[in-house]
């Protein structure tokens, strides 16, 4: 079945917002997510984006890389910091020649980055993961415990030794996976499918930004790094998190 089959649609009845100030490139996004089932609203105002976030409270913001009025980088590090919209999923839309900001628009606090163009099926693709996550069913209650870590699925809240963590929907993706199995160490392509959809192609590093915004998240509030990396093949949550290469077999 096509992803852009009306029939099909994304699960959610949280508004999308676009920020985008090309007139033929927001009406592409908002008839592609038209015909899923998916309200986009727009602005095309970097300056007023902060108020039609407040007032809108969407589940996803699409950003592109270059809005009049706001520098993004900028802008996703302080979505991140307010508690309205620590849990926004932020997509930055890169512009041509954008590329090269990748790294540093996750590291300020981008969930995910997508050059334009773009494909419908890839753009659904990442908005369908976002929205899914948002709305989660109410019978999900569950609470994950590791070490000093207490995870409530329901409440999508994170506490270490009872003081509050924060954390964008990848990384809390992530660390679900990571307390679901802990100790055990996860490739880059195992992670990749617990926190991003299939259809995402994602750039060689960006596991590794995510991982690192998770390891900084938990080690914000005390306490030692409990994430271990284990150099050529993963990550693993564990107390003792040094960081580690597996020793060599004999030949």
């Amino acid at each position: 079945m096509s992803m852009l089959d009306p029939n099909s649609p994304l699960p959610t009845s949280l508004p999308v917002l676009l920020a985008a100030e090309d007139d033929t490139f927001a009406a592409f996004v908002i008839y592609v997510f038209q015909q899923v089932g998916v309200q986009v609203l727009r602005e095309a105002d970097g300056k007023r984006l902060a108020k039609r976030l407040r007032e809108l409270k969407p589940a996803v913001l699409l950003l592109e890389s270059r809005l009049p009025g706001i520098a993004v980088r900028t802008l996703c590090a302080q979505l991140r910091l307010e508690k309205e919209t620590r849990s926004l999923f932020i997509l930055v839309l890169l512009a041509s020649g954008d590329e090269r900001l990748h790294k540093e628009l996750l590291a300020s606090g981008a969930d995910e980055c997508i050059a334009r163009p773009v494909l419908p099926e890839k753009l659904i693709a990442c908005v369908r993961a976002a929205l899914r996550h948002a709305d989660r069913p109410s019978d999900a209650s569950l609470v994950l415990e590791f070490h000093d870590l207490e995870m409530d699925l329901t409440a999508y809240v994170v506490r270490r030794n009872g003081r509050l963590i924060h954390l964008a929907p990848t990384e809390f993706r992530l660390l679900v996976h990571f307390m679901r199995n802990p100790h055990r160490v996860h490739s880059r392509s195992e992670l990749q499918s617990a926190a991003w959809p299939r259809e995402v192609y994602l750039g060689a590093r960006t596991v590794d930004v995510h991982v690192g915004r998770l390891r900084y998240a938990l080690k914000s509030v005390g306490g030692t790094d409990l994430i271990r990396t284990v150099r050529s093949v993963g990550y693993a949550l564990s107390e003792e998190a040094a960081d580690r290469t597996l020793p060599r077999r004999s030949r």
